[in-house]
This record gives C-alpha cells, structure tokens and sequence, in this order.
C-alpha cells in the first residue's frame, strides 16, 4: 500500500483547544478517573465541572472560548443524541460545528464496571474528539425557503382535498387534471356508505361543496385537459412544464346551454355512464361537471360547423391551439387515482360476452339518479328488474392467474354490500347473493355488514369458476368452500367486483417526476409507518388511491397528510443539516455513475453540470465512492476528518491492548445509547464513530484504520435504509480489497442495526470481539468457538 493514499493534510497551526469534562453528578465521576483523563489531554484548556449542560456549565464554556481565545471546542460528557444541540448554542460566539462531543457516559461508565478499562476508553474517544475538532470548519445550517405554492396532479377527491387545504393555508395550489373536467372516480359511484349511520349518502351531495370551493378560492387554479410533460428539480423547487389540449370552446363565454350538442351529429359511448350510453361529440360529462364547460372531443369531431353556427354565444373557436405551460412550484403532490381492472381478460365471467354481466362501477352508474336508466336497476338485456343478481369478488384481486394482481384490493367488499343494500332497500323481492373469497370489512365496517346481512343479503365463500348461459338465464358455477359442494346459481345479473390498479397517469408521472414504484406499479411511500405519504423524492407527496387501494375516507385522511406536510416544509423554513454533498463541476465528467448509484435522487443535470439537491442528499457519502474524478465532497466531512477521528481513537492505544472501529448510523448510534441507558456490557474493545452511513467509508479510510493498528472493523446500518443494499455491495468490495492487502477478510464486519433491538448489537459486538481473539496469532489458546457471522451480502 501506499503510504501517499492516507496522508493527511494538516490541521492549521497553532489552534487552541478548550476540552471540559463532565462528572455528570457521579454518572461518569463514579467509575472514570477523571485525573487521569484531565492529565492525558493535550489542549489549551482542560476543565472540569459537576453538569455542564446547567447554566454555569454553559458560563464556563463562554468564558473560556472569550477568556483563552479558544479555535475549537471539546465536551466528554454524555450522548451527542442527547445534548449536542444544547452545548453547539452553549458554545457561541464560535461556529456551533467547531464543536465535537465524546460520549464517555453512555459508551464508557455505564458500560464498564472496570475503572481502568473505561478510563482508558474515555482517553481514548476523547483524544479522538480533539483529533475530529481539528479538522473540523466552520459551516453555516441550510436553510429551506420553498416557494409558496404546490401543484397537485390530479383532480379527484384526493387532489381536491389537498388544494383545499393548501389554499386556505395561503399557498398557491395548480390543480392538473388530464380529463376535462374535475371530481374523479366519487362523481360516478352515485352513493358512498356510511357504516357510523348505517346509510349511504349521495356522493356528489357531498363532493359538490368542495368543488364549488375550490373553483371560488383565488389560490387554487384549475387546470383541465393538462397532463404533465417534463420536471426538473432545483433546491427543493420544480420546474415542471404542461401541456393544455384546446377544448375548442371559450371558457369565458360558454353558458353551457347545450344548443351545441342538440345539432351535433356525432355519437360516441359515453365514459361518463360506462360506455352504457351515447354522447355527442361535443359535450359535458354530467350535470355538475367543473369547469361548467362544454368541450370538444377532437378525436371524433368531424368540424361540420353546425355547433359553431347555433351557438349565439360565439364561444365555439376551432383555432385554438394546445398550450405548453412553464410551472415553478415548491412541492407537487400525486393524486392520480387508479383504474379498474380490464374483466376483459377473464373472459371464464362473460364480461362482454354476455350484456348481464356488469361491473361493479357500471352497476353504480344504472343506480345513480343521473345515470342510464335514472336510478332503476334494469338489466341492460331486456330493461326488465333482476329477481336475483350474484356479486363475485375478487375480479382481479387476489389472482394469481397470468395479468391478475396478487393484492387485495380492500375496498370490494364494501362496495358490494353497498350496492347490495340499496338493491334490497328498493327493490326488497330481488334476490342478492355474493361470493367471496373473504369478506374484509374492518373497524366500523363489520357493523355495516352485519347490518346487510339482517336484510337478507346472502354470502357465499368460494371463488366463482365461470359465468355461463342456460335456459336462457345465466349460471355461475361456483365452490361452496365452507361445505366443498360445487354450485350452480341461475341469475338474472352477474355483477363483477373488479380490482383497482394504478392509472396510466400514475405511472407515466411517476416516470416523469423520478418517483419510485411498488411492485405493483403504484406510487412507493418513503415508508409505510412514520413517512406514508412522502415519496423517495423529497418534496413530492402522493394521496389517494395512487399510493394504493383505498376507500374515500382514508383518501381524504392521506390528502390531509399530504397538505400538511407540504405546509411544514413551506411554512416553517425548515433548517437542514449540512452534511451533503457537493460537486466540483470543473473536475466532474459527467459520467453519472453517482446519479446512477444515488436512491434518494439528490443528484441532477443542470445546465450540462451535475448538480445535488441539498434538501434530498442525506451526506451518506456512496457518491464519493463511486466518482473516479474526486469531484465530490461532504461538507463538514471531508477526508481528513474521517482519517483524523481513526487516528485519534488509535493513537493512545497500548500494547497488547485490542481495538475495534464500530462505524454505526444514526440508527445504530441510538442502539447503542440504549445499551448504555439499560447498563449492558459489551468488550472495552469497542470503540464506536457515528457516521451518516458506512457508505461513506471507503478502502483507503479502511486500509488506514488497519494501518494504525485497528484490530476489526464492526459496521452497524439499518437495512430499512434505501442505501443499504449498495453498502452490502460494498462489504464484499472492501473484503476483497482487504485480502489482496493481506489482511484477514473476516476482520471486517456488516450487520443490521435496530433502535429497540440493542441488546442483540452488544452480543453481536461481543461475538465479533471473540472472533478477533481467535484470529490473533498470540490468542490461539482462546476458545473461538463462538463466531459472529457476516450479514448475508449475497
């Protein structure tokens, strides 16, 4: 190796130092020898106090940095987790960052009963702290200041929700809505339930009011027939570019009378009712359609003239031109809604062979009051009412089969003992009978269907096999699962309950704004517990059904969720840490591989530069790695720090003595707060250097280490992380890197780390610190029985 790979560059001259111990009340007094620790320093100042977290404690500090004109700043107290925020304020007039803590009361006292042994480890992390506070340089918090204004893609009762919020919240909200009109799948369902009120309601009764809202608040912009076309990040702001189809009639001058569409003659099915009726070629959707527009459909208009010639209105104008719009907002949020499966493609139900056989969404729209048939069930056969209809779930969900989707869609089971209860609430002699894999009602809903049931809806379990014709009726033939009996049920209707799947929108935005994906191709949560509608994108949110499948209520909690946190990030002017990343463009090649290799997409192309974002970078350093130019740095991390911080923790080691680098993540750090919280003891071999994330390591930092006497390295990284499958990689690089070093491979460690799971870290530290043993040549006597096995890196 050579020795020009770990030179350092030196730390400027003459620095003063000021190092203060804490007794901490006797929690660290009691069992380190605070004379020993005071005389081993060499600094400026070295001072001692009962709590320096009190007021004097902070007096002592100030008057000492003014009184001894102190450069940087030592405290070896408890944990940085704890109270270096308090002494980085504590601290003041110098930069809060000239400040580096020990932690000799978690990872020393409370750990060791021996009092030599911690001693000479609370000597050792604090020669390391003064080595760290060397190197360290001044550097300035960042700052967010995100525009005020947002763009929500997608104008259902999700995007309606979270523009609400965000305009009365003062925040210039976009609405962008392919389709010409606003309101999404809520405006078709007819009835929502209400299992509180044993009830359904009328869907539009309730989703009207917040839509009228929205066209009347002057924060909130409407934008129909727009689709996104590119985006671009900057700093926590987008760029995003859209483009608006002409509707070919004027906004401002149509009254939506419809004397247009009488002399149309064009007919096509009508999307509104499912296909199950004809619309013109210019058209409304419904009644309430917003904007209250007509508009022209140009794939079937054959611009005859006759609706531009009746119109008195002049608002007709066959010149308009699509429309290509510059968006700069602060944060956007997807609310592109989902599809429903295509019953298409299980033709075993007779899904357009058969006119009986309906969807679920089409049975909605034959009992809406505005739909085909103005609210009566009538089978789209002979317009007769059904004596028996049978519901089949699970079309689509929970399928197996070759296009099927193997999740539970979660909201079928609703709607059907929907639709099932208001059949039996007006026409009480039809017959309702669903078969279902399971019926999934939870919460409230279970009340909701035992109230179905006390009407005499029927349930069966099993999984229907096929749809046919007899004598004139149809048949479903199906497994009683309960009883194992096959079954033949003669209906009059067959109603499919067909899955939800994520839209063509969700997909195509997803592409376009770098947003990560399920494995179902709906929009992928930064996590599912404590993030669940933050993306891996920072500033881009998702709600409503194109995060997954849900029903209105958690729709509407999720855009509530969304708007807040958009409000957080613009409100607050939230301040960042500023260990990230940075790029010298004058150095950089522009090969990408850090754009490639980054999961939190901090890293883009600006200007024919690359350029990093330091709102997403989370300064785990696996850019640095992989640049072959050296064009990128940590701030506040740079490779001296890191080299120092190994050299300070080696320095004082002893002969004989036996030290092992613990790299852990801020996940890990706390895990190993808390073994010294609950007095767990694990080797004094341990020496433990918090890092953003291992990746930030690299093999000269490792060769270094090994160079200076380090016996093993132990690395600690939660595998919930998005960066943890590129630090498995890694691992198995730097073990190769260290065997052609002639340097047993097994002297380097990987594990998983978790917060509640500390007392698995201080055994998995304390078997390393026996496999170390067994590989040292003068411990062969030592049982080695006892190894600690390398996470899997496979």
């Amino acid at each position: 190796m050579n020795e020009n790979d770990f030179a350092l560059n030196p730390a400027k001259e003459n620095l003063k130092v000021g190092v203060f111990l804490c007794r901490c009340g006797g929690n660290i007094s009691d069992n380190v020898d605070m004379e020993k620790l005071r005389s081993s320093l060499d600094a400026t100042v070295v001072e001692e106090f009962e709590n320096l977290c009190s007021i004097n404690g902070r007096k002592l500090i100030r008057d000492s940095i003014i009184d001894k004109h102190l450069d940087r700043v030592v405290v070896a107290a408890c944990s940085p987790v704890t109270h270096e925020k308090t002494f980085q304020k504590y601290v003041k007039p110098l930069n809060p960052y000239l400040m580096q803590m020990a932690n000799i009361r978690e990872q020393c006292s409370w750990v060791h009963s021996d009092t030599g042994k911690a001693t000479a480890k609370a000597i050792s992390l604090t020669a390391a702290a003064v080595e760290k506070a060397k190197y360290s340089e001044p550097i300035t918090p960042l700052l967010r200041r995100t525009k005020k204004s947002a763009a929500v893609i997608g104008g259902g009762i999700s995007g309606i929700t979270t523009a609400l919020s965000l305009a009365r919240q003062g925040i210039k909200t976009r609405i962008i809505e392919e389709k010409s009109t606003i309101g999404g799948s809520m405006v078709k369902i007819g009835k929502v339930f209400s299992p509180e009120k044993l009830a359904e309601e009328c869907a539009m009764c309730l989703l009207n009011p917040l839509v009228n809202e929205a066209v009347e608040n002057k924060n909130i912009k409407i934008l129909t027939k727009t689709k996104l076309l590119r985006a671009e990040r900057r700093a926590g702001n987008f760029n995003l570019i859209v483009e608006k189809r002409p509707g070919f009639v004027k906004e401002e001058r149509c009254i939506a009378c419809g004397s247009c569409a009488e002399v149309c003659p064009v007919e096509v099915p009508n999307s509104w009712n499912e296909g199950m009726t004809i619309r013109k070629a210019i058209y409304k959707s419904f009644p309430q359609a917003v904007p209250d527009v007509y508009t022209i459909d140009d794939k079937n208009c054959i611009q005859c003239g006759a609706c531009q010639e009746t119109c008195k209105m002049d608002a007709i104008d066959f010149s308009m031109e699509t429309e290509v719009l510059p968006i700069n907002v602060g944060s956007v949020i997807i609310a592109t809604g989902h599809k429903g499966f295509d019953l298409s493609k299980r033709p075993e139900y007779g899904y357009g062979r058969f006119p009986d056989v309906v969807s679920q969404m089409e049975l909605a729209r034959i009992m809406g009051v505005n739909g085909p048939t103005e609210g009566k069930l009538l089978r789209p056969s002979n317009g007769e009412i059904p004596k028996r209809v049978v519901m089949i779930q699970c079309t689509g969900s929970r399928d197996e089969k070759p296009d099927g989707n193997p999740y539970c869609s979660k909201v079928c089971c609703m709607v059907a003992m929907k639709h099932a209860n208001v059949i039996k609430h007006y026409y009480p002699e039809t017959e309702v009978i669903i078969c279902y894999t399971d019926m999934r009602t939870p919460g409230m809903y279970e009340k909701y269907l035992r109230y179905g049931q006390t009407k005499g809806i029927k349930l069966i379990r099993g999984r229907a096999g096929e749809v046919t014709r007899k004598n004139g009726n149809l048949v479903v033939r199906v497994e009683e699962s309960l009883e194992h009996s096959p079954l033949e049920i003669e209906t009059d209707m067959v109603v499919l309950s067909e899955a939800m799947e994520p839209s063509v929108g969700t997909r195509q935005v997803a592409q376009l704004l770098d947003v990560g994906l399920t494995e179902d191709m709906f929009i992928r949560e930064s996590h599912p517990k404590i993030k669940p509608v933050n993306t891996d994108v920072e500033g881009i949110y998702v709600c409503g059904t194109a995060q997954g499948p849900k029903d209105i209520t958690d729709s509407v909690s999720q855009a509530n969720a969304a708007a807040a946190k958009v409000a957080e990030l613009m409100n607050g002017n939230l301040e960042v840490e500023p260990f990230v990343a940075t790029i010298n463009t004058s150095q950089c090649d522009l090969c990408k591989k850090c754009m490639d290799i980054c999961k939190y997409k901090a890293i883009y192309v600006q200007e024919d530069n690359l350029a990093i974002d330091p709102i997403a970078c989370k300064g785990c350093g696996i850019c640095l790695s992989q640049c072959p130019e050296e064009a990128i740095s940590i701030m506040g991390n740079a490779d001296e720090k890191l080299f120092a911080i190994i050299s300070g923790v080696l320095k004082t080691k002893e002969r004989g003595e036996r030290i092992i680098l613990t790299f852990l993540d801020s996940v890990g750090y706390l895990a190993a707060d808390n073994m010294g919280i609950n007095k767990i003891s694990y080797p004094e071999s341990i020496r433990i250097i918090k890092l953003p994330s291992s990746n930030r390591l690299m093999a000269k930092h490792i060769l270094y280490a090994f160079e200076k006497g380090a016996d093993g390295i132990f690395l600690g990284e939660y595998p919930d992380d998005l960066m943890y499958p590129q630090m498995k990689e890694k691992v198995k690089h730097l073990k190769g890197v260290l065997g052609e070093n002639n340097i047993n491979p097994n002297r380097l460690t990987l594990h998983r780390v978790y917060i509640p799971y500390f007392r698995g870290l201080a055994n998995k530290l304390t078997l390393f610190d026996q496999e170390i043993i067994s590989l040292n040549p003068e411990h062969h006597e030592t049982d080695g029985s006892a190894k600690v096995l390398d996470e899997p890196l496979e």
